[in-house]
């Protein structure tokens, strides 16, 4: 009882200090062409966020970026980085005209009328269930957070139907959600040899190497205990099955981006947790393997090549999340152990897998164009007028 009275003294504090600054800088006026962005809590330039900004560079806005400390260097010019969480984050937010983040904010002042607020969400699509629909499975703290952060938001977006109706139903949302697709996504629809190649030479591998990206998502207990650590038959099935030399990138989810030492790396087996941009790197990959992760929405979304590894999924369905699909009527293969894994590998049928992936777009009605970031930019240069 006294942690709770601790827990709840402490989030009254930090409201009560964030509310006087934010009212105190509602005297500051409205800069009509300021617009505030964020991503993942501060931590780096990257997800749909990073897209809508690429897309609105040069046009006469004054962009600023809310950044964890340490991380500024991967802004681009004309990306003005303001220390995420401090007072001056909170002069920027209630002087700007648009806000942008892809998570709940943990801190922002009161909205002013005349401003507005895009929550882009950081998934096209997810299989864990969340907000509403996982209500009895999410911490109290973060449930309060949700519900004041979904007040204030104004547009949502959505890349599919499926995920239209979820916003509307499950996120406590009275603003209008827009059928506009997925800016992280619009780069599974460009020519992407420059990005290929950014990604290759940060891991110093020749550009005509296959990639497998290994992107396992986060446990409560946060061990990895329930990951894959050998690779070396991976490796050789690849080859064998798909020809080509290939490596393999490790990427942690950022919950648990400190396990990242737990892995052995060599030649063939690299770290790619700290790479700054996942969806670079699912450009650059040809084949992922995860588990509960969002990512495998994305992959297929380009059409690539997906294969869950759930050595874990009785325990993970029990205790972790309810799910929205049926893990094992989805497109991809799936595999319990590393021997059922090598198996799906020699196994795997593209023409199959593809007539798949078209049905399962088709049922939840995607409607990915690859123009998601450009509309927005219109959609906010409108609100910038």
């Amino acid at each position: 009882m006294f942690l709770k009275l601790k827990q709840a003294l402490r989030l009254f504090q930090q409201r009560f200090r964030f509310g006087n600054f934010a009212y105190y800088y509602w005297f500051f006026p409205i800069q009509p062409k300021k617009i505030v962005v964020t991503a993942h809590y501060g931590r780096g330039y990257g997800d749909s966020p990073k897209y809508i900004v690429e897309a609105l560079l040069n046009r006469g806005f004054d962009i600023v970026w809310l950044i964890q400390q340490g991380q500024e260097s991967s802004l681009p010019a004309g990306v003005r980085p303001v220390l995420y969480g401090s007072r001056q984050a909170l002069r920027e937010l209630a002087t700007a005209k648009v806000w942008i983040d892809n998570c709940r904010q943990k801190y922002s002042p009161p909205k002013r009328k005349k401003q507005r607020y895009i929550q882009t969400w950081h998934s096209p699509l997810r299989l864990k269930k969340i907000e509403k629909d996982a209500e009895n499975q999410l911490p109290a703290a973060y449930l309060d957070r949700a519900k004041r952060d979904a007040k204030k938001c104004d547009y949502m977006l959505a890349g599919s139907a499926f995920s239209q109706q979820m916003y509307e139903n499950a996120f406590w949302f009275q603003g209008e959600v827009l059928l506009t697709g997925t800016p992280r996504c619009d780069v599974f629809f460009q020519a992407n040899i420059a990005v290929k190649q950014r990604v290759t030479t940060y891991f110093g591998i020749p550009s005509i190497t296959n990639i497998a990206l290994y992107a396992p998502t986060f446990r409560k207990n946060e061990t990895a205990s329930a990951y894959l650590h050998a690779f070396t038959e991976l490796k050789q099935a690849l080859q064998t099955k798909f020809s080509g030399d290939w490596k393999i990138l490790i990427r942690l989810h950022p919950n648990v981006a400190h396990l990242a030492s737990e892995f052995l790396t060599d030649g063939d087996v690299l770290q790619a947790t700290d790479y700054p941009d996942m969806q670079e790197l699912l450009v650059a990959t040809d084949l992922l393997l995860t588990d509960y992760s969002s990512s495998m929405f994305d992959m297929a979304i380009a059409g690539k090549k997906v294969i869950l590894y759930t050595p874990d999924i009785h325990e993970y369905l029990a205790t972790e999340r309810d799910l929205y699909f049926d893990i094992q009527a989805l497109p991809f293969p799936l595999a319990h152990t590393p021997t059922e894994l090598i198996q799906q590998i020699y196994q795997f049928d593209e023409s199959n897998y593809n007539q798949q992936l078209a049905a399962f777009h088709a049922s939840i009605q995607q409607c990915e164009t690859g123009h998601a970031a450009s509309t927005l930019a219109t959609k906010i240069k409108a609100i910038c007028q």
